[in-house]
């Protein structure tokens, strides 16, 4: 036995605190059935009630699929946001030939001379 066992022996005692009302056991069946009986009522309330919502909560989520699908789709789908990406593209090219040239430093003119040589 430690040290702390003894102190606590010696400060509390060996007697049990916790003790059980008389004639707990006699009654306890009986207690236990009757809230038994009566969750199980209102939990039969509750869920005749949340099978009448769960349809209606099914389709306003089916319908707001079906909405946040079809904004997506016509955003997504725009023929001038297909045009704008492909002129950004021809833009970047653009823009990157200019840069050679200038680092080249090549001019109209030197251009011209080259294209007609061949």
């Amino acid at each position: 036995m430690t040290n702390e066992e003894q102190y606590l022996i010696d400060k509390l005692g060996r007697e049990n605190p916790f003790r059980v009302p008389d004639g707990y056991f006699d009654t306890i069946v009986a207690d236990v059935m009757a809230h038994v009986d009566s969750e199980s009522a209102k939990q039969q309330q509750g869920a005749k009630i949340v099978w009448l919502r769960r349809p209606a909560y099914w389709a306003a989520a089916c319908i707001c699929a079906l909405f946040v699908s079809v904004t997506a789709y016509f955003a997504y789908s725009d023929k001038t946001a297909g045009e704008n990406v492909q002129a950004a593209a021809y833009q970047s090219v653009d823009h990157e030939f200019e840069e050679a040239a200038d680092y080249a430093m090549v001019d109209n003119m030197d251009i011209y001379a080259c294209l007609s040589a061949e």
